[in-house]
């Protein structure tokens, strides 16, 4: 199965299109200034208006609207699309030309379908890969845009680390027209936090049920996937939805060093339950390359160099098992509000005041992050005393350079979700943040040369129930996520659903750095990113820690090794 679009808006008379010579015929679709091609599932609605991606009608149940929309047409096109916001879902693009020229773009919430755009004037190019938009060379890395990526999660906004290229953020819509080229927001997260007045228990079994129908939907739509399970709620979840719609699911572990890194037992746990066919595989430190670019066709180098390992798995299982869809539970931790802090109390007390109850978020606080009572009342006053409780971004000042830093600190948040309303409550301030971490480049692999990756748990309506659900249920009892253990409590194993600590690769990274140190070193020494003040090398020069600080030394050059073999792609090698 392959995938990809390209589009052309305003393309100067005379000149070639890059989206003839990437898919090497005519158009798709035109109407007006427009050109598009793509190899995603196509639903034509008119002669001005197409959908690409994979588009359900909302539900339960919902229902997969494919080519030829036929009672959906009228819908699909109304309003310029804006009528795909409320009544469906899915992982597209919707693109619409008015009878006057005006071009509509607009990328569903749940962001399963990467679009970027590149633009000069009027004339305007989307692609959902990078590479078909820019090519490697001097002066294409925007490296201060990577300083703002290895400074904080929270940096990251509408520019990518590719010079003259955005990403067209997920709920919003590109709008060119005679006057301008601009962005208008269609979806927001803050449209979706009121909470909604139902019991708990009905707040329990209505998220159960939007799971199981996206997860099933999607599902649906494969013959053959490759489900990422490591036994950890969230990708189990999406294994117990995914099961009964799926023609064949099959699960695979991945096992590396360490106790931590061995998860074969809950893996089993779950594949049992389901009868479902499990797979394992070890990481093999051969696969790794720390000079090769992880994941060249991201437009931020964010892939940490184990995934090189991961990749080669995957290759080696494509050889016997062909594999329709890359499955995984990516994203859960943010969209089932895995809090560890005080502001929950903060939340119930500014929704409630002193009411009973709040003495019951007190110690479930308690029980889940281990202080003492009188910790997390201190904890919440000083948070409360700081920005109101709201969220605010945390920086990584380790092994950066000041003056770099002491910018990306000064100019703040960009992304547009990041800007929460006046009366926002803090707790949803840290979940919308969350969500916003969960969207960053979602594309294990090029979407024209390997199966495609679907994180079912991003879902549009998933997404907008959970925001909905007070931070302090979340936390109920003393466990994080814990609506969502609720909801599947009667559906996977009691050792998943009871199970509060989770394993990883972290040994498995720490043996690429102590095994090839010396080249990690030199890669970063030598590069392009202390050239350009990014890096600050005198943290290689600092002596080896053998305590919890040293793991945090290490897997910081790690990440700054991965980001530098990014930029020397990029940069023309």
């Amino acid at each position: 199965m392959t995938g990809g679009f390209y589009i052309d808006v305003n393309l100067a008379a005379g000149k070639p299109s890059e989206g003839q010579e990437i898919f090497q015929r005519a158009p798709d679709f035109t109407a007006a200034n427009v050109m598009l091609w793509s190899d995603e599932p196509m639903i034509v609605i008119d002669a001005r208006t197409v959908v690409l991606g994979y588009l359900f009608r909302k539900g339960p149940p919902s229902v997969r609207v494919r080519k030829g929309a036929g009672e959906d047409g009228s819908a699909l096109a109304a309003a310029n699309g804006r009528a795909l916001i409320t009544g469906y879902w899915g992982g597209y693009v919707f693109v619409h030309v008015t009878e006057d020229g005006a071009l509509y773009v607009l990328r569903d919430p749940s962001g399963l379908l990467p679009c970027y755009l590149r633009r000069s004037g009027r004339a305007t190019a989307l692609a959902c890969d990078v590479t078909d938009l820019a090519a490697p060379g001097l002066g294409r890395v925007n490296f201060e845009e990577i300083g703002r990526i290895l400074a904080s999660g929270d940096a990251r906004g509408r520019n990518t680390c590719l010079a003259g290229v955005e990403e067209l953020i997920a709920g919003e819509c590109l709008v060119v027209d005679q006057r301008s080229s601009r962005i208008e927001r269609w979806w927001s997260p803050w449209d979706h936090v009121a909470p909604r007045k139902m019991s708990t228990g009905d707040e329990t079994s209505q998220l159960c049920e939007t799971i199981s129908d996206c997860v099933g939907s999607w599902s649906s739509c494969f013959p053959s996937i490759l489900l990422g399970s490591s036994g950890g709620l969230d990708s189990s979840i999406v294994a117990v939805a995914a099961t009964p719609r799926s023609e064949r699911l099959t699960a695979l572990t991945l096992v590396s060093p360490g106790a931590a890194g061995d998860e074969r037992p809950y893996a089993h746990a779950v594949a049992s339950s389901l009868g479902i066919p499990l797979r394992d595989a070890p990481l093999d430190l051969a696969d790794i390359d720390v000079e090769r670019a992880v994941t060249p066709h991201h437009p931020w180098p964010i892939s940490p160099i184990f995934k090189q390992a991961v990749g080669a798995v995957h290759r080696r299982l494509q050889s016997e098992m062909p594999t329709d869809a890359h499955f995984s539970g990516n994203g859960g931790d943010g969209i089932f509000c895995s809090i560890r802090s005080a502001v929950p109390l903060l939340d119930h007390f500014l929704s409630k005041g002193q009411r009973t109850g709040l003495g019951k978020t007190v110690r479930d606080i308690s029980s889940l992050t281990g202080a003492d009572i009188v910790t997390v009342l201190r904890h919440a006053w000083l948070r409360h005393r700081r920005s109101g409780g709201a969220h605010l971004p945390r920086y990584n000042e380790l092994g950066l350079e000041r003056e770099m830093l002491a910018r990306i600190e000064a100019q703040g948040f960009s992304h547009p979700w990041l800007s929460a309303p006046a009366d926002a409550l803090p707790g949803k301030t840290v979940h919308v943040a969350f969500l916003m971490r969960a969207q960053k480049s979602l594309e294990l692999y090029p979407r024209r040369s390997a199966p495609l990756h679907i994180a079912p748990l991003l879902s549009q309506p998933i997404v907008e129930r959970c925001l909905a659900i007070p931070t302090w249920r979340w936390i109920a009892d003393g466990r994080d996520r814990a609506v969502a253990r609720a909801a599947f409590s009667n559906r996977l194993p009691r050792t998943i659903i009871e199970r509060q600590q989770k394993g990883g690769p972290a040994e498995f990274s720490l043996s690429i750095y102590r095994t090839q140190r010396d080249r990690l070193h030199e890669l970063i020494r030598d590069g392009v990113l202390a050239a350009a003040g990014i890096i600050d090398i005198s943290l290689l020069d600092e002596p080896e820690d053998i305590s919890w600080r040293g793991n945090a030394r290490e897997q910081r050059i790690l990440a700054f090794a991965a980001a530098e073999s990014w930029a020397r792609h990029w940069n023309g090698g």
